[in-house]
C-alpha cells in the first residue's frame, strides 16, 4: 500500500469505531434477516401453556429409569421383591419431583407472559 493510499484509507476511516463489527452485506444482511424471523415465528409459536415439551419428558422417562436402576441395584441384596418395590419408589420421587419442576417453570412463564403484557398496557 502506498503513502497516499494509506492516507485515503485512513481519512475514509478516521470517525468510525475501530472495534465495531463490520456491516453486514447482501446476503449476510438476507441471511441475518430470515434467522430473525425465523427466531420471531419459533417465539410466537411456543405454547407456554404446556406442562412438558419433548425434552422434558425425556428427562422425565430417562431419570425415573435411572431412577428405578439405581435403587433396584443398591437394595438387591436384600431381596428381589424389596428392591423391586424401592426402585419403584425412587422412580415415583423422580417423577413427582420432575412434574412439580416443570408445573413451576410453565407457573412462572405464564407470569412473565402476563406481566409484559401488563406492562404493553400500560404503555
Amino acid at each position: 500500500m502506498s503513502r497516499a493510499e494509506r492516507r485515503a484509507y485512513k481519512r475514509m476511516t478516521k470517525n468510525q469505531d475501530p472495534y465495531a463489527l463490520p456491516a453486514a452485506a447482501g446476503a449476510a444482511r438476507a441471511r441475518q434477516e430470515k434467522q430473525r424471523a425465523r427466531r420471531a415465528v419459533a417465539q410466537r409459536n411456543a405454547e407456554p401453556g404446556r406442562l412438558m415439551g419433548r425434552r422434558g419428558l425425556t428427562w422425565l422417562i430417562g431419570g425415573a429409569l435411572f431412577g428405578f436402576l439405581l435403587g433396584l441395584s443398591l437394595t438387591w441384596s436384600r431381596g428381589g421383591g424389596t428392591a423391586l418395590l424401592i426402585g419403584g419408589a425412587v422412580a415415583l420421587g423422580w417423577i413427582l419431583v420432575a412434574l412439580v419442576f416443570a408445573w413451576w417453570r410453565r407457573r412462572e412463564r405464564l407470569m412473565a407472559i402476563a406481566a409484559a403484557g401488563r406492562q404493553a398496557a400500560r404503555r
